[in-house]
């Protein structure tokens, strides 16, 4: 039994997936809706697997770029440790433990000097204490000899006076021998009194005048002693004055050595906490840069089952674009526009991204895989069968990879610290990206007329 002309042009159009009067052939009209039904239910996955796919290799991006970031942070750790505590462990330490030995010896060496210096200076005290002592004792001295001046200018002036009544006396005697000899023979007697009496005055003339002599050497010898006094008094008071200043430096010296001392023992203590603090620093700092290791390590491996996951998503999206090749799966224009539009924001969102790198000198999380960015996913996954589109799409493979390239470029230089050339890099590839942009602009614009 044949089927009729009218069946077989619905049949043809359900199997091409378009619309038509199924009215008449209500059977027809079902598998019609189911078959359309279940191909927005497609392209509605086709969708969601094509988002899926981007998230996960941008999060296998983040892992990656955190893993890489974590292992670089344990080895800047681990080298800051073997700079702060040499590649051995523990000999940075054990060199502060020498140094603060060190401190320790040289602590006690200035308490040496410091007792040192205190004997020196009770010496000095007491030297300093003698010599007013002496002073004290020179100036009485100089007194007593003052006074003894006194006394020998009294004497002087008493032998003085003796002599004059010798010389008077001796002048008496004479005139009383002279009136003897002139009474005769009855002042005989008186003449010879008289003579003895002048004997006794030349005789004592003669000792006044060896007194005389003998109080002038007394005079020159008290004035010699006066004068010697007076220098020996002049010359301690400059010694104490000079053991004073030397008294008062050593003093001094002495307080800042007791400062010094006080200082070097604060440093040992402080300098003994710091080598403990280091050595749990360096066992703390080595704990965190293997810890820092295994952390990358494990997340190294963590990010294999999501590299797994964006490849059987990225496997399934293939398929899926495979079968928008047949006439039920067939993505339509509208739908195709959509993607479009999203690798073109795509595109533009990568390219800031890189913008950012350069302002901040810093290296972010940039998808250097052309074939796993916003658009590289959609654009390996399918082939578009709008007239005049493929020839455009064919081209955008090779240039998209070049531009994903000025990508690397930068982070390269951008690692170097080359700085000027990481800018030049990303204005030729701001430059370059118009020509992508503009050719992903015509797929769209023909895929919305």
């Amino acid at each position: 039994m044949g089927i009729g002309k009218g069946k077989a042009v619905l049949m043809k159009a359900v199997s091409e997936l378009k619309e038509a009067d199924y009215s008449k052939e209500p059977e027809l009209n079902k598998i019609y809706r189911r078959l359309l039904g279940g191909r927005k239910q497609f392209a509605e996955v086709f969708e969601k697997n094509i988002k899926a796919v981007m998230q996960i290799s941008s999060l296998d991006l983040t892992m990656q770029h955190q893993t890489d970031k974590i292992m670089d942070i344990s080895r800047k750790v681990t080298k800051a440790t073997e700079t702060l505590f040499g590649t051995s462990a523990g000999s940075s330490n054990s060199q502060h433990e020498e140094l603060t030995n060190n401190i320790i010896k040289i602590s006690e060496k200035t308490d040496e000097v410091y007792q040192k210096i205190e004997s020196g200076q009770t010496e000095l005290t007491m030297i300093k204490e003698l010599s007013d002592q002496t002073i004290e004792v020179s100036r009485e001295m100089k007194k007593d000899m003052d006074e003894l001046v006194n006394i020998i200018n009294r004497i002087s002036t008493v032998v003085a006076g003796i002599d004059s009544i010798s010389l008077q006396t001796n002048l008496l005697a004479l005139n009383a021998s002279v009136e003897a000899a002139r009474a005769g023979e009855a002042g005989r007697g008186f003449a010879v009194v008289a003579g003895e009496i002048r004997e006794l005055a030349e005789e004592t003339q003669k000792m006044t005048k060896s007194m005389e002599s003998f109080v002038d050497d007394m005079k020159n010898a008290s004035r010699k002693s006066v004068k010697s006094s007076t220098d020996t008094i002049e010359s301690l008071a400059s010694m104490t004055d000079k053991i004073k200043n030397v008294w008062e430096l050593n003093d001094e010296s002495q307080r800042y050595v007791s400062n010094i001392n006080e200082s070097i023992s604060s440093i040992a203590a402080v300098s003994e906490e710091i080598s403990s603090s280091m050595a749990e620093m360096e066992h703390q700092l080595m704990e965190s840069s293997n810890f820092m290791r295994q952390v990358g390590d494990d997340l190294h491996e963590a990010t294999r089952p999501v590299v797994d996951i964006e490849k059987t998503l990225d496997d399934t999206v293939k398929q899926m674009g495979d079968m928008t090749k047949d006439a039920f799966f067939h993505l339509e224009k509208q739908e195709f526009a959509e993607y479009m539009k999203t690798a073109i924001s795509s595109h533009h969102t990568w390219l800031n991204n890189l913008k950012k790198m350069i302002d901040s000198r810093t290296v972010m999380p940039l998808q250097l895989d052309s074939s796993k960015c916003g658009f590289g996913h959609f654009y390996y996954a399918m082939t578009p069968d709008i007239p005049g589109v493929l020839p455009i799409w064919e081209g955008l493979g090779p240039k998209h990879q070049k531009f994903h390239r000025y990508g690397a470029s930068v982070i390269s230089a951008i690692n170097s610290g080359d700085y000027a050339e990481a800018e030049r890099v990303y204005y030729e590839a701001a430059n370059y990206s118009k020509e992508l942009i503009s050719d992903m602009e015509k797929i769209l614009q023909i895929a919305n007329t």
